[in-house]
């Protein structure tokens, strides 16, 4: 089979490899779409996030779905030629944290297209059946594969207990933060504005329902300071991070999801304090990919407005730059592997 490598940051070969064995509690996935993420560029780009550096070939691609192609042994609720999303993060299932049910937080988790385990940009995954969702046939692959994208944005909405009547601040209207705006109105929220510097994504914002969107290049968000219940921030910059905690009413949360280099922040401590905010964050999810199905299955959330362009497992480098050198044109670039 094809698989898809980052061979060292900037290059991607193919290689043909054995097709993988799967146990008896395993599924054999025939993958069919694949999410571009910014990490999977991130990765390209330098070879390392964070903590995390390449150090040897590594398959990318996390944001996956496809079809069943065997079923191992003692799987009984899937069938071959049913179509699935998969989630990326196998965890421990042993720890404390994963016996509480947040697995999201398993020290010894192996995800996806994180060093050292390979992703999906391949043509077959084994993946087990206990981390793989049925779609129905309402929800296209290419909508399964965003599933993933969607459950940063439920967990990041569920983590700041966005209720009934809230007002709510989104900071970036990149993928994740469209699908937080939309997971917070799914949430009960009756007010939510996005922030962007990139008119293209503002306007897809506004398709989307936002209930207003703002160029922070443009428009100066001062006069909104202490308006909203919860303020998500998904743009991972040092503005949007500090800003987050000046939108923010007194009492209200702030939920932190994108990263910005630490090196650069400039925040005061007395804030959290004397406004008696939460400061929280949200790392991927738990728990969320059968209400993603459903929110998406009930067209309470839309998926497919995200997608700008498609690109064959062969073009993946391709579609890798692509994503990286056009935000003014593209919120989700996928690899389609036929």
């Amino acid at each position: 089979m094809k698989a898809m490598y980052l061979k060292e940051p900037g290059t991607i070969v193919e290689k043909d490899i054995p097709k993988p064995d799967i146990n008896e509690e395993g599924l054999l996935v025939e993958i069919k779409q694949v999410g571009v993420c910014g990490s999977d560029i991130e990765y390209y780009e330098t070879g390392k996030i964070g903590e995390f550096v390449v150090e040897e070939p590594l398959i990318l691609g996390h944001e996956s779905a496809g079809v069943v192609a065997d079923v191992g042994e003692k799987v009984e609720n899937f069938e071959t030629g049913d179509k699935v999303a998969l989630e990326p993060g196998i965890p421990c299932r042993k720890c404390k944290h994963c016996k509480e049910g947040k697995y999201n937080l398993c020290p010894n988790v192996n995800f996806m297209a994180t060093p050292p385990i390979d992703g999906t940009f391949t043509e077959y995954f084994a993946q087990p059946a206990d981390f793989a969702y049925r779609l129905p046939d309402s929800i296209s692959l290419e909508e399964g594969a965003l599933m993933e994208p969607l459950s940063v944005g439920i967990h990041a909405a569920r983590r700041g207990n966005v209720d009934l009547g809230d007002s709510v601040a989104v900071l970036g209207a990149g993928p994740i933060g469209l699908v937080t705006m939309q997971s917070a109105f799914a949430a009960g929220a009756s007010k939510v504005i996005i922030t962007d510097i990139v008119d293209f994504r503002l306007e897809k914002a506004k398709d989307l329902g936002a209930t207003d969107a703002i160029n922070v290049q443009k428009d100066d968000l001062k006069d909104l300071y202490g308006e909203f219940d919860k303020v998500l921030q998904t743009a991972g910059t040092s503005d949007t991070y500090e800003e987050a905690m000046h939108l923010v009413d007194r009492g209200g949360k702030v939920v932190q999801v994108g990263t910005p280099s630490a090196d650069e922040l400039n925040i005061d401590p007395n804030e959290p304090i004397t406004r008696e905010f939460d400061i929280l964050g949200a790392f991927r999810y738990a728990n969320t990919y059968q209400d993603a199905i459903n929110l998406v299955h009930s067209d309470t959330i839309s998926l497919k407005p995200l997608i700008s362009k498609t690109f064959p497992l062969e073009e993946t480098e391709e579609a890798l730059i692509y994503s990286s050198e056009n935000p003014e044109k593209s919120i989700k670039t996928m690899v389609e592997i036929s």
